[in-house]
């Protein structure tokens, strides 16, 4: 290739356009700024125009130059495409539809110009333009060509138009309108100089290369914007969280308030009982006995609560280790069937895989004990829990467990608070035991879900990935686990 005036203005431009073309791709990967992809296509689209102007204009082989011809028919109708594209997104709204029916013509005609001989012939035409010592050789024009690049150049002018109308509701659409029609005015000068009206190089590199100067200044202040708006948008998602978690507070405090009274009433009423049965000359042992059992039942009450309490709402941090799946299933089971006093027979443990899992071994059996006893004690149970384990060949590997009962099951009209704060459906629960299921998946990775049975009963299923690397832990925001 031979190097010249005109060759190194057509290098220049492409690198501009190609590199405005990649940072336009990288910010048009965020949702609120999807317009940048279009102007990224406009852009690279561009720069190969200026590569196949070079060269027209570097002394290449006459084959060379004559496919450079059509590629630079077929992104000359591209381009203009992606600025209709662009301008609409930019606008926030669909192309009309003579836009639509210009860009469904103008792709089939770029298309249409890489047929040999179709737009393109297969021989060129020397144009020297003297003062500057720049020989162009100009493919050709075949019999669909001259309609083509009408095509695109009206493509053009509508792009202009469109930017030109724009500026009345978006004052940067103005550097981008006066470029366009800086272009379309160039792009009939170089049409002259093809033709042999005017002895000029062509002018068209040097306009893309402004036009592309206009949409960079417009990336640069919508990137600051966007700047602007990311960081207001995470101030209001945390003062989000702030109220997400004040009113989780609240609904603490006010159920903390409601469920400690009454013990705490029938506590000191107890304890008034006691001291008149202190000033009586006889004491009835009976009494005594049975009101100092209230004052045990109801602090034992308290103390579950708060501990609940506790374990719903306290962070913690997974403390990660192996172990075999069956052995803490097993371990797990003893302990719930030994703590509610109920014959081990009363959990059946269908199966349970013998694979190792690395998990925080004391929140999962946590996690899965809570399951476990809430079907022991479920009312109208008439067989053993059913536990099953597997692993699940998903990806990533999960370790699933069911929890099955044949009880009276849950009416459907509190399968959608399962999971909240404080429901529960029986006369003695906190409804704190499923959210602490829930947070111990989740920051594991994993999941819990209520499945009803084909029949009676309920069903939960635990899962949770059997690898720490896999493990995309959620957070607790207020009182949902995301």
């Amino acid at each position: 290739m031979q190097f010249n005036f005109a060759t190194t203005i057509s290098f220049g431009s492409a690198a501009m356009c190609l590199s405005l073309a990649a940072i336009g791709g990288f910010l048009g990967r965020s949702a609120a700024s999807r317009h940048f992809r279009y102007a990224a296509v406009s852009g690279f689209t561009a720069g190969v125009y200026c590569l196949t102007d070079a060269m027209i204009a570097g002394d290449v082989s006459p084959g060379l130059t004559v496919w450079a011809g059509r590629v630079g028919l077929l992104v000359a109708c591209v381009h203009p495409a992606a600025w209709l594209l662009f301008l609409a997104a930019w606008d926030k709204r669909r192309p009309g539809r003579f836009q639509r029916a210009l860009i469904g013509a103008s792709t089939i005609a770029g298309l249409a110009a890489l047929v040999p001989g179709w737009a393109v012939l297969d021989s060129t035409t020397e144009r020297t333009v003297t003062w500057l010592a720049v020989t162009y050789r100009d493919p050709d024009v075949g019999p669909i060509g001259s309609p083509i690049m009408i095509l695109a150049y009206v493509e053009h002018v509508t792009a202009a138009v469109v930017a030109i109308r724009m500026i009345r509701s978006n004052r940067r659409a103005l550097g981008l309108g006066v470029m366009l029609t800086i272009y379309c005015c160039v792009v009939l000068a170089d049409w002259m100089s093809a033709i042999h009206v005017f002895d000029l190089p062509y002018l068209v590199d040097g306009a893309l290369a402004l036009t592309f100067f206009a949409i960079g200044v417009v990336i640069a202040k919508d990137a600051a914007d966007s700047a602007d708006k990311s960081v207001a948008l995470e101030r209001a998602r945390i003062a989000l969280a702030e109220r997400e978690n004040l009113a989780a507070l609240g609904q603490l405090a006010a159920v903390v308030a409601h469920e400690v009274r009454n013990p705490v009433a029938i506590i000191f009423g107890a304890l008034a009982g006691l001291k008149q049965n202190a000033r009586a000359a006889e004491r009835n042992a009976d009494e005594e006995a049975n009101l100092l059992g209230i004052v045990g039942e109801e602090a034992d009450r308290l103390k579950q609560l708060v501990s609940r309490l506790l374990d719903a709402v306290r962070p913690f941090e997974l403390q990660y280790s192996r172990c075999s799946a069956s052995d803490l299933i097993r371990t797990t089971i003893s302990k719930v069937t030994a703590g509610a006093g109920v014959p081990a027979t009363h959990v059946e443990l269908v199966s349970a895989p013998s694979h190792e899992i690395e998990c925080d071994e004391i929140l999962l059996a946590q996690a899965l004990a809570n399951l476990v006893q809430n079907a022991v004690h479920a009312p109208g149970r008439r067989s053993p829990v059913c536990v099953r384990a597997r692993i699940d060949a998903s990806q990533p590997a999960m370790l699933r467990i069911d929890v099955v009962d044949d009880g009276d099951g849950i009416p459907q009209a509190a399968r959608d608070r399962l999971f909240t704060p404080f429901f529960t459906t029986r006369a003695t629960g906190t409804g704190l035991g499923l959210v602490l299921v829930r947070r111990i998946a989740g920051a594991h990775g994993g999941s819990v879900d209520f499945e009803p049975p084909p029949e009676r009963g309920a069903s939960f299923v635990l899962r949770v990935p059997i690898r720490a690397a896999d493990a995309q832990p959620k957070r607790l925001v207020g009182t949902v686990v995301q």
